[in-house]
Formats: C-alpha cells, structure tokens, sequence
C-alpha cells in the first residue's frame, strides 16, 4: 500500500458534484433584486432631496443679490429738484443715474406674473417743456426678480407730534423717508431687507 496518493484519479470512480437547484436559484435572485431595489431607491431619494436643496440654495442666492442690487441703487439716489420719490405698498419710484442718464427708477410688483418689474424712464421723457412730471410709466419694463409671491415697501419716517418713528405703506410727502424696507415673499421664506437712506 502506498502512502503517497495517486498522481490520477481513478477515471472509474464516479466524482460527485453538487450544484445550485432552481430553487435556490430564484431565492437568491430575489434577494439580489430587493437589496438592488433598495439601494437604488436610497440613492434616487438622496439625490432628489440634493436638487431641491441645490434649488433652494440658489432661490435664495438670486434674491438675496437682487436685494443688495436694489439696496445699492436706493442708496446712490441723486439728489432730485423734482418729487420724483414717491412710493406704495408695490410701487417704489425714486431717482438714479442708469448708464450716466438722470432717470426715474420705478420698481412694482405684478401679481399676473409673480414678478418684480423695474422701469427706467429717462427724465428727458417723463418731464415737459413746462417742467411738469408725468407719473405714468412710459418705458417698457423689466423683469428684474421672478417667482415671488409678493413684494411689499414700507417707509419708516418721524412723527413730529408723537416724536417717534413710525412706518407707513404710502410715501407722497416732499421729503424722502429716514429708510425703505423691502419684504419679499418668495414660495419657501421672507425675505426683508431695510435700507437707511442718507441725509440730504
């Protein structure tokens, strides 16, 4: 008898080899399936939830620059003979250099379209000979801010009587307001935004 095991196997013996049944063949593809289903839903989840914070990210970036645009230019307002400052609830007009042109800076809210439209007519086109302002907007208008709900301006002046300061939704008196405070409603937040306009 020898101890080494033969180099070949003995061809008549019968090597029994064992294999996957069909059954455990469709249990393991079902397994496969739902782990597979289940990551994949996770990640399809995850990445929706990416894009509408991206989304929101970038909402936010637009009106907050749109914001500091406005802010910027109410600030710079030049001084104006003309009453040229006048303002509602939705509607702001004051005066501003747009491309080294005198012109009145009209901004309003449009409830048709949800939008923040600005208007830039030139003073060579809204004051006559006479020197008599025509408040009616002659230029086509712009949109300068989309998908918003709402848009308000407020006005904070001095009560001389009361001797406090007070805010109002209109503004026609001949003196500008002591700050603007713009509030806008877009479909996740408010936004508000005052800004303090310098002594004349």
């Amino acid at each position: 008898m020898s101890l080494w095991p033969p180099i070949f196997p003995n061809k008549n013996k019968k090597i029994k080899s064992r294999a996957f049944s069909l059954v455990e063949l469709l249990i393991a593809v079902s397994i496969f399936s739902v782990v597979s289903l289940a990551i994949y839903s996770t990640f399809s989840s995850g990445a929706a939830v990416l894009r509408r914070v991206k989304n929101i990210d970038l909402v936010q970036q637009k009106i907050l620059l749109k914001i500091e645009s406005f802010s910027r230019q109410l600030r710079q307002q030049p001084e104006s003979s003309k009453l040229l400052f006048a303002g509602g609830i939705d509607r702001l007009s004051f005066p501003a250099h747009v491309d080294y042109f005198p012109c009145r800076l009209t901004y309003y809210f449009d409830l048709r379209s949800k939008t923040l439209k600005q208007v830039v007519d030139k003073l060579s086109n809204i004051i006559d000979d006479e020197g008599k302002l025509n408040p009616d907007l002659l230029a086509k208008p712009a949109i300068f801010l989309s998908n918003v709900k709402a848009v308000e301006f407020s006005y904070l002046y001095k009560d001389s009587v009361k001797n406090e300061y007070l805010w109002t939704a209109l503004w026609d008196k001949k003196f500008l307001p002591v700050a603007v405070k713009i509030t806008i409603f877009s479909q996740q937040k408010k936004y508000e935004s005052t800004v303090y306009l310098p002594k004349a």
